[in-house]
């Protein structure tokens, strides 16, 4: 199932008894529960489980009204077989609905399989659909828009929270010293005086992708730096060398073909060509060629137990720039 589907669902007046959200945007999930239950005029109940409503809902008799009924990973429901052809097949929940959120969903699963129709899988929004969304909320210009989109990974819920934090510090009347005139702050100043001032929570940077295009424009220093916070993040030697030995190979294939469809001599996405572009030129053909062979040789060194792997980057780095 889309998430078209719901809106469908909401603005022809068909919504369903049941439905299974799945994703990240936790955010958007919450939007929606509220609109499916506006949309029957029902008020919201979280339960922990199915086992909590299931004697009442067979009898209407018990029930002075219908609920919306939410319920964050029901595993009584999930691993009982039995009560799925229940729900799926009988009108239970007429009159109700009954939203089941997973936090992990296994695709592989018997319960995926049986349910995919009624799942819907919530991704983060667009990043175009994700700036609109903020700046409708707060009044910051597109470069800070874009660093809160980053900074929150681009989850909608993680941006509502932070512009509330940015919000609540912008209305706090603040008197400068001297005059005790008072300042108003600007949304703009408050954001970037709380990321400056680690007030806005950043979670640890995945550096490799840094760290190879360092390395393949030739700053030395910087990939260094950005060695040191692969591993401070605790990122595989063997995947380093992985990456790095990728990226060096498409670089090359790039750099080398004259042809009129790189995609299809290459085999490399679109993406994997536009970033290849970038790092043209650095080096020549045969010292790219150089750096597989050593990349190659650092890594089996590794798993001969010829070189140390809390050594092995630091010294293919000194080898290889």
């Amino acid at each position: 199932m889309q998430v078209a589907e719901i809106k469908n669902d909401i603005k022809s007046g068909s919504v369903r008894d049941f439905y299974i959200f799945n994703g990240d945007e936790w955010k958007v999930q919450e939007i929606y529960i509220n609109q499916l239950a506006k949309a029957k005029n029902l008020r919201i109940k979280r339960i922990n489980s199915i086992n909590d409503i299931y004697v009442q809902l067979r009898n209407k008799s018990f029930l002075s009204s219908d609920f919306c009924y939410v319920v964050r990973d029901d595993e009584a429901f999930i691993s009982n077989e039995q009560l799925w052809s229940q729900v799926k097949n009988s009108k239970i929940f007429a009159g109700n609905i009954y939203i089941l959120q997973l936090t992990n969903l296994d695709k592989r699963t018997k319960f995926y399989k049986a349910f995919q129709d009624e799942i819907c899988i919530f991704e983060h929004l667009e990043p175009r659909i994700l700036k609109k969304y903020i700046q409708k909320e707060i009044d910051l210009n597109d470069k800070n828009c874009q660093a809160l989109m980053e900074i929150c990974e681009y989850d909608y819920g993680r941006c509502l929270l932070e512009i509330d934090k940015i919000k609540n510090y912008a209305e706090h009347e603040l008197y400068a010293p001297f005059t005790q005139d008072v300042v108003h702050w600007e949304s703009d100043d408050v954001f970037e005086t709380l990321v400056k001032e680690g007030a806005i929570y950043q979670p640890p940077k995945d550096a490799i992708f840094d760290f190879v295009d360092a390395v393949l424009r030739k700053k030395v220093n910087l990939s260094l730096e950005l060695l040191q916070e692969c591993y401070d993040i605790g990122e595989a030697t063997m995947v380093m060398l992985t990456v790095l030995f990728n990226n060096v190979r498409s670089t090359l294939q790039v750099q080398t073909y004259h042809g009129d469809n790189l995609s299809k001599a290459t085999g490399l996405t679109g993406w994997e060509i536009k970033l290849a572009k970038s790092h043209i030129g650095y080096y020549t053909d045969d010292w790219l060629e150089y750096m597989l062979l050593e990349i190659q040789r650092v890594e089996s060194g590794i798993k001969q137990g010829k070189i140390e792997e809390e050594f092995a980057m630091r010294y293919l780095l000194g080898q290889i720039m």
